[in-house]
């Protein structure tokens, strides 16, 4: 699977692109949600898998449900 269809990297982006339209460091975002800043930057690089405990509270972060973060 390519990087280009992998879900993980387009959740990451997703996600990142969603915290740059809110002007949010990464710092800023992981103090915003009680997570650790390197856990915050393996998601947006998709390193790694979101639990779904954590994409739900991404999501409420950006006034969001869980499922419409997953629509690329």
């Amino acid at each position: 699977m390519s990087s280009e269809t992998d879900i993980c990297v387009q959740l990451g982006r997703r996600i990142r692109t969603l915290r740059q339209k809110q002007g949010w460091t990464q710092f800023e975002m992981s103090e915003r949600l009680g997570i650790d800043r390197s856990y915050l930057a393996e998601v947006e690089t998709g390193k790694i898998e979101v639990c779904l405990r954590n994409l739900a509270l991404i999501a409420q972060a950006f006034g969001l449900k869980a499922w419409q973060l997953l629509k690329f």
